[in-house]
């Protein structure tokens, strides 16, 4: 096998270097067509004031526009409401039947479930701090924290809310 050399190898050829930004030649003739509209556009303007019968026309114009004198009178007062739900609702009744009554059956809310009654108790005093009495229930050597009754759901949900905020407990509401 032959030998190879990479140190007298021929190095890559430079880059070529970029040319500097050519100026570019001033746009005269567009220079020139925008001066000569000019010049056109202020002549016709010269031409349209200076014309005979212009300072009459503009008196006519500003004749023309006379503001009217305002009425202090106020329009009649119509004779009658016309609409009618303002006295419906001020003799509305709601009609609630007693199944719906029945079906808002106080809710307990269930924080934890302990092997040892130090774990209860310490979930007890957070729970207390956050404003939300409960007690602790023993059932089958186990320790429950239950806070409640509460009157309905809905209250019991906001104290699970409260407990959630503040990280203390995640509680389930029967």
């Amino acid at each position: 096998m032959p030998h190879q050399d990479y140190v007298k190898t021929a190095r890559p050829a430079p880059r070529p270097k970029k040319k500097p930004n050519e100026k570019k030649p001033l746009p005269v003739l567009l220079i020139g067509v925008v001066t000569i509209l000019l010049i056109a556009f202020g002549a016709f303007l010269w031409h349209i004031s200076h014309r005979p019968g212009a300072e009459a026309a503009a008196e006519q114009a500003k004749a023309a526009v006379v503001t009217p004198e305002p009425l202090d009178e106020l329009p009649p007062k119509p004779a009658k409401e016309p609409y009618t739900y303002i006295k419906e609702l001020q003799t509305k009744e709601i009609q609630v039947e007693a199944d719906q009554l029945a079906t808002k059956a106080p809710a307990n809310m269930f924080c934890g479930t302990f092997k040892a009654m130090d774990g209860a108790q310490q979930l007890k005093a957070k729970m207390a701090f956050a404003g939300v009495s409960s007690e602790i229930r023993e059932s089958s050597g186990k320790y429950r924290v239950v806070s409640g009754p509460y009157v309905s759901k809905r209250q019991a949900q906001n104290d699970k809310n409260k407990l959630l905020k503040q990280k203390i407990a995640n509680c389930w509401v029967l």
